[in-house]
């Protein structure tokens, strides 16, 4: 990954970049009508995971007829890239993961402002101050437990309680380069304060937590029994309990009689000076219908950020204790939480 001023991930192991097309990666002519302006390929960056984002990105290309190229990656690489092609940005629409990079994106002026009737229903507390990004879907923060190893007796009701020596190399967590574990780590220090974030992930890291490459490796091996607790997104809990296999799984939302469980999203901005901005406009518009919403409700279990759009298994937002950390303090608090985890080294080799 190539260095710019801004670096979101200092100190992490960046991710590979997998370059991949959806009908082709030649450049569109420049467009010389309205008509043509509506019809040029759409680029996206997606920090997403590729199974998640794919077939939302399929559905809008069937639904437009707009052609979409993506490039997918992890969300501090491409954001550091979009700040690299700041004087000649090569994408139109950034998806990220996480709040965090996004708020930094904005923070760096890389994003443009932009509104509309749809993006209006979004709650305002699940978009940018300024309206240069939006959620898209929510998620939470939560423990996985493999139901025949863990009793109803014994489960943990809060993330202070992994510490507890009984859960001794029985507990998982994605790479701490993961931005859903950055954003975690951010609402701890927020939460509790420097100190108790500090000893806690440190008594987590003495207790022999297993760090995995990725949150879907956690959920497999909270299934398959090679660990009995995961701390993961929600959605990997469902996703898990769909399999043929190693399903007999359940879940805690952590922090309820406390601080609350974090919540963080996977968020759309459009990209300051994009080339093709009426299409990306468009489809801004389009990933906040209710259509649109409903879709990734039942392709991935996530949370829909609309009012009057269904879950599918998962928890609404109204139905849990949120953590009160603001999305957009993930940004402004990034390189400290960053710093905290290559200083505790939770950060996969």
């Amino acid at each position: 990954m190539r260095k710019v001023t801004l670096a979101l991930g200092a100190g992490l192991t960046a991710l590979t970049m997998l370059l991949t097309a959806c009908g082709g990666t030649a450049s569109a002519p420049a467009p010389t009508s309205k008509a043509d302006a509506e019809t040029k390929e759409l680029v996206v960056y997606t920090g997403r995971s590729e199974t998640l984002v794919k077939p939302v990105l399929e559905a809008f290309e069937k639904a437009t007829g707009v052609k979409v190229t993506y490039k997918a990656a992890g969300a501090t690489e491409l954001a550091n890239l979009i700040l690299e092609e700041k004087s000649s940005p090569k994408a139109d629409i950034y998806l990220a993961n996480d709040a965090g990079a996004l708020e930094k994106l904005r923070i760096e002026k890389a994003l443009e402002v932009y509104t509309s009737e749809n993006l209006k229903k979004v709650p305002g507390d699940l978009k940018a101050v300024d309206n240069s990004w939006y959620a898209v879907t929510a998620r939470a923060r939560v423990i996985m437990y493999n139901k025949a190893l863990v009793s109803e007796a014994e489960l943990p009701k809060s993330l202070k309680d992994l510490a507890d020596p009984k859960w001794k190399d029985q507990i998982g967590m994605a790479t701490g380069a993961n931005e859903s574990v950055i954003a975690n780590v951010t609402a701890l220090r927020l939460t509790e304060g420097e100190q108790a974030a500090e000893k806690f992930l440190n008594d987590l890291k003495n207790n022999g937590l297993k760090v995995y490459k990725g949150h879907g490796d956690v959920r497999k091996a909270v299934g398959a029994g090679q660990i009995k607790l995961g701390w993961v997104n929600h959605y990997y809990y469902h996703l898990q309990t769909h399999e043929a296999e190693g399903n007999n799984v359940g879940v805690i939302y952590p922090d309820q009689d406390g601080a609350g469980a974090t919540v963080n999203i996977a968020g759309a901005a459009i990209v300051k000076g994009a080339k093709n901005m009426a299409n990306a406009k468009k489809f801004l518009d389009w990933l906040l219908t209710p259509e649109t919403q409903k879709l990734f409700a039942e392709l991935n279990y996530e949370m829909p950020v609309l009012p009057g759009v269904a879950t599918k298994e998962a928890k609404a937002l109204g139905e849990f204790k949120r953590n009160a950390v603001k999305l957009g303090q993930f940004g402004e608090q990034w390189d400290k939480s960053v710093q905290l985890i290559d200083k505790i080294g939770l950060v996969l080799k």
